[in-house]
């Protein structure tokens, strides 16, 4: 299909949603108009459907290479382009982990074989890779990943030191995962004296508590602020960092200093759902109150929350469904974060105009990712088109991440992913794979 002309849409631009024809030739937006006639195209009736700018999804965990049995790129890609996520950039905490230029290429090779969407990876800091640091291309790699807290995977950053010098020796922007281990080693030590080895999951906000990502989010701005870093703190948590992060969110989003990320775990759930989700609401850092994530969604609306991604993170069933300490922590969310966001829209949490401008606009202003990120005559073809009406059922029949489960086993959302566009190429179709694969490595258009 060299041409798609989607005919009669209800299309979300930048500056307007109107009703409009997008004609797509090759990789990009040729025309946007009320009405478009083009000889030899592929035809989308789109008068029940919403276009919008697929999502880019700056945090997932693919685990390929050296954990497959958790997840690959091959599927996990295809369950992001079913939900609507047309690009994503992938986290460095693999085996081994990708500490230098050949763990990215040798990524880049796989993604470039299997994956249906857009891809790009992280390199990842240690103590023994500063000069792969600062070898990073800043034209390929879409940020350096500091691992402040240990979560999957051998990373660890904590020495205040060696943390100075990646921050300032760092070529582009670094994003953090902000927990204090120290702090939850004493927790931890304090609840099995207590439960022994029957913890309650609802106490994995206690362990992994709110001073864990607080005081190493402090740790996190003071290094950026004295060193000169670019700083995107990932998964917050907290009320209490959201409204540091209020503190800088001023001036142009491009340029800013130091931002922050929300992700669907904490957006859509809540303490209330450990007693029934168990296992599969444990993940890192852990998701909080109920008045913590009001706070991230009143984030969003100000402004000191940037951007939204899922840390999309599968683990195989069998270190999911035992006990606490033997549950590994992670959520696959990747197939449903746009239908997830779209539904606190439908319920007045948030606008239309605030999912779209997180999920896409914004990150890709943020991460300087060339000509995507929005409805855009000659901007690469990156769409997903809605029904608003048709609802789904997620099943375990529907679900395509390897691990082929998800805390929203049940839920019934109200609006469904009908066909996505990747680079120009038509990857999903009516709710199916095409077996078609259009995903182009991302490039970062750095100053």
């Amino acid at each position: 299909m060299n041409k798609i002309l989607l005919k009669d849409a209800q299309v979300v631009e930048p500056q307007r949603i109107s009703r409009q024809c997008v004609l797509i030739e090759g990789e990009r937006i040729v025309k946007i108009a009320p009405d478009i006639s083009a000889d030899n195209a592929y035809v989308i009736d789109c008068h029940e459907l919403l276009a919008i700018p697929g999502m880019i999804d700056a945090h997932v965990h693919f685990r390929q290479p050296g954990m497959e049995h958790k997840a690959d790129i091959l599927h996990e890609a295809q369950a992001a382009v079913l939900g609507g996520v047309t690009s994503y950039m992938e986290m460095p905490n693999t085996l081994p982990p990708t500490l230098n230029a050949q763990a990215v290429a040798d990524k880049q090779a796989i993604a470039a074989r299997d994956s249906a969407a857009n891809y790009a990876f992280y390199l990842g800091a240690d103590d023994r890779n500063l000069e792969d640091v600062k070898r990073a291309d800043p034209t390929t790699i879409p940020a350096i990943k500091v691992y402040m807290g240990s979560t999957t995977g051998s990373l660890l950053l904590d020495d205040e030191h060696i943390l100075h010098q990646v921050f300032k020796a760092a070529p582009m922007m670094i994003c953090a995962h902000c927990e204090d281990n120290a702090y939850i080693n004493a927790q931890l030590k304090r609840v099995k004296a207590q439960y022994g080895d029957n913890i309650p999951f609802a106490l994995h906000p206690i362990i992994r508590g709110r001073d864990c990502c607080i005081n190493s989010a402090k740790m996190a701005i003071n290094t950026a602020l004295d060193t000169g870093a670019k700083l995107h703190i990932m998964h917050l948590s907290t009320k209490e960092e959201c409204a540091i992060l209020q503190y800088f969110a001023q001036g142009d989003l491009a340029t800013r200093q130091i931002s922050g990320e929300g992700c669907i775990p904490h957006l859509f759930f809540s303490e209330g759902d450990y007693a029934r989700l168990k296992g599969l609401l444990k993940c890192n850092p852990a998701v909080k109150s109920e008045g913590d994530r009001l706070s991230l969604i009143k984030a969003i609306k100000s402004g000191a929350i940037s951007t939204v991604g899922t840390d999309h993170a599968p683990h195989e069933w069998a270190v999911k469904c035992g006990s606490y300490l033997n549950t590994a922590s992670g959520i696959p969310s990747v197939q449903f974060a746009l239908q997830a966001l779209l539904e606190l829209w439908q319920r007045r949490e948030l606008t239309l105009e605030e999912v779209i401008k997180v999920t896409s606009g914004n990150v890709a202003t943020r991460f300087n990712i060339a000509d995507r990120g929005f409805i855009k005559e000659g901007y690469y073809a990156d769409i997903a088109l809605v029904n608003l009406v048709k609802g789904q059922i997620v099943t375990s029949e529907i679900i395509a991440s390897k691990c082929g489960f998800s805390p929203f086993t049940g839920h019934r959302f109200n609006s469904s992913i009908t066909h996505t566009i990747v680079s120009g190429t038509l990857v999903v179709e009516n709710g199916k794979l095409t077996g078609l694969r259009g995903g182009k490595a991302l490039r970062f258009a750095r100053t």
